[in-house]
């Protein structure tokens, strides 16, 4: 195995499903120990000098050992215990292997070692977490190799003027492949009912977790055995799904403000309440991306109005002068305001405007949000993108 590939997937947890066991038990999430002190015991082979060190540690703490043993005659055992069931990382020879954890299982370790150093290792147990762990190394590595033989089918087809642009592609599209592939295979994992609750908490845990996945994320949550929801792993991740969910679930409705506009007059939004949607444009004199935005908009004008949709601008513009100039330069007319500090610390707040231009789509007869982070579209097809967004 490749030494580079499996620390890939070792280390960072690219994930991949191949053919999944059918005989599995209904009440596999059931079967991990209750939050306790984990009694270790690990057996292994590995072909390093006696005396080579082997130890037990964290991601969050890879400096500090948890637990150690010593190579004597190829082989090595580790024993002692840990405060409760997780992943950790068995070291051998500088290498991180992961490993789940837990009472009453058995584990062995076999490395492969070339000119004294760890090329590759395997641990097998009969712990169904690390079975579960063990299947998506060996489909990701059988993936690999799969889309790499694909690609030396295609190489000599590049040589070829008559192939060449065929075959560049299928490099593309094996890429493409490449790069999509750990991400979908991990999913699919995750929404497996019968992947052990461990594991999808493992896959879950360092993920960046958004508006599109939160939803996943809680649902797996609520699936987690109650033996499993004392670990510090569970309280990581529900911790962070906790955070996005309560942001976009308590959301609040857009406030009736009253900032100024350039000739002193106040934003009403009650005078809107009839006109469909508002599309709020948070914009910045000094910001190239948004008067080029704006410039598009105000070009559609015709067909915004047709789909009810009313522009209104909003700027934190600290130069009066230097907004005014702009809003004339940029033709905006009455709906374009100025917020104070008040204004704009909740709109920071609560719907995380942090970046200039951002944008924000807004039932008009409410106040509530339809789409709080509204993204211009690069294509320039500025009305195609609203009409699904409101359809």
């Amino acid at each position: 195995m490749n030494k580079t590939f499996l620390l890939f997937v070792l280390s960072l947890c690219f994930f991949s499903c191949g053919e999944r066991a059918t005989t599995k038990s209904a009440d596999k999430q059931e079967s991990t120990s209750i939050p306790q002190l984990v009694n270790v015991h690990i057996t292994g082979e590995v072909a390093l000098p006696d005396s080579s060190r082997i130890v037990i540690n964290t991601d969050e703490n890879t400096m500090q050992p948890l637990l150690t043993a010593y190579v004597t005659n190829n082989t090595f055992t580790v024993e002692g215990q840990l405060e409760e069931p997780n992943f950790y990382n068995l070291v051998v020879g500088k290498q991180k292997f992961k490993v789940y954890l837990e009472n009453n299982k058995q584990y062995q370790f076999t490395g492969e070692v070339s000119q004294g150093k760890v090329i590759s290792g395997r641990i097998v147990s009969d712990s169904e977490v690390m079975q579960d762990f063990d299947q998506m190394t060996k489909a990701l590595e059988s993936k690999k190799n799969q889309l790499n033989q694909q690609e030396g089918a295609v190489r000599a087809a590049l040589n070829n003027p008559t192939t060449y642009q065929a075959a560049v592609e299928k490099t593309a599209a094996i890429t493409a492949e490449r790069e999509s592939y750990p991400e979908q295979l991990k999913m699919q994992y995750i929404n497996d009912p019968q992947v052990a609750a461990a594991l999808k908490l493992f896959l879950i845990k360092d993920e960046k977790i958004s508006r599109a996945n939160y939803k996943t994320y809680n649902q797996v949550l609520t699936s987690v055995p109650d033996s499993l929801k004392g670990i510090s792993l569970y309280r990581r991740v529900e911790a962070k799904v906790a955070q996005v969910r309560d942001f976009y679930e308590n959301m609040p409705n857009f406030p009736d403000m009253h900032p100024r506009n350039v000739a002193g007059d106040t934003l009403n939004l009650a005078q809107f309440k009839d006109q469909g949607t508002i599309l709020f444009v948070f914009w910045g004199s000094w910001n190239r991306e948004a008067k080029a935005d704006i410039a598009l908009i105000k070009s559609n004008r015709a067909a915004l109005e047709k789909l009810r949709i009313t522009p209104v601008y909003l700027t934190w513009d600290k130069d009066f002068a230097a907004w005014e100039k702009a809003s004339a330069a940029l033709g905006l007319g009455t709906y374009n305001y100025r917020l104070n500090a008040t204004d704009q610390a909740f709109v920071v707040t609560n719907y995380a405007v942090q970046k200039l231009p951002h944008y924000m789509l807004v039932n008009a007869q409410d106040l509530s949000i339809i789409n709080y982070y509204f993204t211009f579209p690069l294509d320039g097809k500025l009305i195609n993108k609203l009409k699904k967004e409101l359809h």
